[in-house]
């Protein structure tokens, strides 16, 4: 039968370092604010949009009501304007 990796190797593989080469991984960050907005705006309703920005800090509130507002754009509803300030 084939041996099987302890579980103490198959943990040391999965932190190594990567190599000079490597590029590091994309986040969420490093995108345009417009794509975030639009990665809410695709969400089902202003509800849900609400529930992404209360349990992850990157999508605070200003960025969740500009995805509320495009949301509403998208369907054709129209938003009072913002306040100026």
């Amino acid at each position: 039968p084939p041996r099987r990796r302890s579980r103490r190797l198959a943990t040391a593989a999965a932190t190594a370092a990567p190599s000079p080469e490597t590029p590091p991984p994309a986040r969420l960050l490093d995108l345009p604010r417009e794509l975030l907005e639009r990665a809410l705006s695709r969400c089902d309703s202003p509800v849900d949009i609400a529930r992404v920005a209360a349990v992850s800090l990157l999508f605070h509130a200003s960025l969740a009501l500009e995805g509320i507002r495009l949301w509403a754009r998208e369907r054709g509803f129209e938003l009072p304007a913002q306040p100026e300030g």
